[in-house]
């Protein structure tokens, strides 16, 4: 019984650490786009090309509630997802060289957990339409906030020893993040962004922070 318990201090500890390196991943992009926003030259701003469409890989940190999923077992088990990828398309509107509109479309591979006989397998889909709030005071180096709302769909599929159930639920969904577009020229640009999603209603176990890189044509 000793060694079990110390192998659960462990487990629980090698967590907590898990964690921290990624809010502290998390933090330090945070401050890198946030220091463009201070350091960004004062070149007059351009007018914008009004539409734009962008496609951008995802790496997703989760922080899922995942005594959601353990109540479902009649048993003790412990839960404990992956992160994970994902993919994300967008289309926007410059209403005017600081504020656009976009529709965006998000795909989160599924979230795994196994534990023995036990495999959970948890994935997102999102749309929100955002506002982004950009401060164009350079030519090619543009900061900027987002925030959206929208649905969201969380589908969850979970095997244990034979059987299997799944379930999908629909819920409110919201986003808030920062980012970084470099433009190669007019018409092309490269994205980086870090942004925060929860999930409200019967999604509301859902939370995760994507960091995303993608590129972006603008006619």
């Amino acid at each position: 019984m000793p060694f079990v318990k110390r192998g659960k201090r462990f487990l629980i500890q090698r967590r907590q650490g898990e964690r921290e390196m990624k809010r502290k991943t998390v933090l330090a992009l945070a401050v890198i786009l946030i220091g463009c926003f201070i350091v960004a030259g004062p070149a007059l701003a351009r007018e914008p090309r009004s539409l734009y469409v962008g496609l951008s890989g995802l790496y997703a940190l989760e922080n899922l509630d995942e005594g959601q999923t353990e109540d479902k077992f009649n048993g003790p088990v412990k839960v404990e997802f992956d992160d994970n990828g994902g993919i994300q398309a967008r289309i926007g509107y410059a209403v005017n060289p600081y504020v656009s509109v976009e529709a965006l479309a998000e795909y989160i591979f599924p979230f795994e957990a196994e534990t023995g006989s036990n495999r959970d397998e948890l994935d997102v889909a999102v749309g929100t339409l955002n506002a982004k709030i950009t401060w164009p005071l350079h030519e090619k180096f543009i900061p900027y906030l987002v925030v959206g709302c929208g649905a969201m769909n969380a589908y969850e599929q979970i095997k244990f020893n034979g059987a299997k159930s799944d379930e999908s639920d629909w819920g409110f969904a919201a986003r808030g993040g920062i980012g970084l577009d470099y433009y190669f020229n007019i018409a092309f640009s490269l994205n980086l962004e870090a942004a925060y999603n929860a999930g409200f209603g019967d999604v509301d176990h859902v939370r995760y922070t994507t960091l995303g890189l993608g590129v972006a044509y603008h006619f």
